[in-house]
Parts: C-alpha cells; sequence; structure tokens
C-alpha cells in the first residue's frame, strides 16, 4: 500500500505531542508513566506510557511535570515519553557549558567553569577515595573510627625525638 502525501502529513502530525505526567511507575526494567495527559486532541490520555532514558540516568518525575512524547508512525497507541522536565525544579543562570544533575531537594552536582560543586547535607562515598593534590577540609570535626581527629583532639604520651605518640583522646 502507498502512502500519499496526505498520509505522510497526517503522521507526522500525528508524530509528537506535550504530555502532563500524572503518575509514575519505576518498578519495572522500563519505567512507565502511568497517568499521561496529552495536551493536543481535546485532553487524550494515555496508561503506561513508555518512558525512556538516557543510559547510566534515571528519574522518577513528579506530578505535574511536563513530558515530550513521540509516535512512531503517528500511531498514537504506543506512545514514548523522550524527555520529562519540571520547570518547578530546575536551576537557572548556568554559564555556557556547564552541566548540573540536580533533584527537587536543591541536592545537586554542578560541573562548574572552575570545578565541581556538590551541594547536599549529607554525602556518602561506598568504596576507597583517592586524592591526587591537596584536600582542604573546613566543619565542626573529622573523625575516624568514632574518634574526632580535627583541630580539637589531644595525644597523650608525646615523646620528644622519634618515638610514637599515645592514642587521640
Amino acid at each position: 500500500m502507498r502512502m500519499t502525501q496526505r498520509d505522510a502529513g497526517r503522521r507526522a502530525l500525528l508524530g509528537a505531542s506535550r504530555g502532563v505526567v500524572k503518575a509514575v511507575s519505576s518498578r519495572a526494567k522500563q519505567q512507565k508513566l502511568q497517568h499521561l495527559d496529552i495536551e493536543a486532541f481535546g485532553g487524550e490520555t494515555h496508561e503506561g506510557a513508555e518512558h525512556v532514558e538516557a543510559y547510566g540516568f534515571a528519574a522518577k518525575p513528579h506530578a505535574g511535570a511536563e513530558a515530550f512524547v513521540v509516535y512512531l508512525g503517528g500511531n498514537r497507541n504506543h506512545p514514548i515519553v523522550i524527555s520529562v522536565a519540571d520547570r518547578q525544579f530546575r536551576p537557572q543562570g548556568l554559564a555556557d557549558g556547564e552541566v548540573i544533575f540536580y533533584d527537587d531537594l536543591g541536592q545537586s552536582v554542578h560541573l562548574t567553569r572552575a570545578g565541581i560543586v556538590v551541594t547536599a547535607p549529607t554525602i556518602t562515598l561506598n568504596g576507597n577515595v583517592v586524592v591526587n593534590g591537596d584536600l582542604t577540609i573546613t566543619g565542626g570535626s573529622v573523625t575516624n573510627d568514632g574518634v574526632n581527629i580535627g583541630s580539637t583532639h589531644r595525644h597523650s604520651g608525646v615523646t620528644p625525638g622519634t618515638g610514637n605518640t599515645g592514642t587521640p583522646v
């Protein structure tokens, strides 16, 4: 069957839409936007729209986030969400070329022009940490095995010369 120019135009028109996320299920290997309201065509709704995410990145958007949806071949029965954004949480004022990975709580990993800035109340590193260069630590304390080794700890048994000190107290 030969596709006419009119059919091609119709498929192109039907090929993409904007929508609003209403609910998300992230339990499957491929995240599903359980309820997606499409702005075009009188409030069209899709259940279980496939959300394609970039390799190495995953996010569960809030209800109310905006989605960009494509329909391969203009088939509106199989929506594929290729991008989800939420203006409410998007950081502003990035310099040209900067990148930021962020969430709705204000936590971020920001690749700035001067270096990487991590903003979070707590950072947990699993595995070994290697620092090539200087390390500057500011804050209230530094602990090792539950013992404060920051600026307020003291050593007992200090011996002049090449001897060792006692353990911190």
